[in-house]
């Protein structure tokens, strides 16, 4: 083979590899996310909010960290979707801010 497409098959692992870590976070991190709003908004806007609630907010919030973090700090959410580590902390408050903006519905 040649090294051209020894480039090219590696290349293409890893795109693949990476969008797999991104739907990974997605999903588990979202889920997650869900959970955790809920329980923070408890008793908000006079009515009880579920998990539906907050979907489009939490799949923003994954997409940015998933565009925004490490491979290796990716890795660490996909081993363990339920971790906070400092570093995801700060990711989450640019997240907040970023998808409050983008759609206005979630800020109200």
């Amino acid at each position: 083979m040649s090294v051209f497409r020894k480039a090219l098959s590696l290349a293409f692992l890893l795109i693949t590899a990476n969008s797999t870590y991104a739907q990974a976070i997605s999903k588990d991190y979202q889920k997650n996310c869900a959970v955790e709003q809920v329980a923070e908004h408890k008793g908000t806007k006079g009515k009880a909010l579920t998990e539906e609630d907050f979907s489009a907010y939490c799949a923003c919030q994954a997409e940015f960290i998933s565009k925004n973090a490490s491979k290796s700090q990716v890795n660490e959410l996909v081993m363990n979707p339920k971790a906070k580590p400092e570093w995801l902390k700060t990711i989450e408050l640019k997240a907040m801010k970023s998808c409050l903006s983008v759609d206005s519905k979630m800020n109200t």
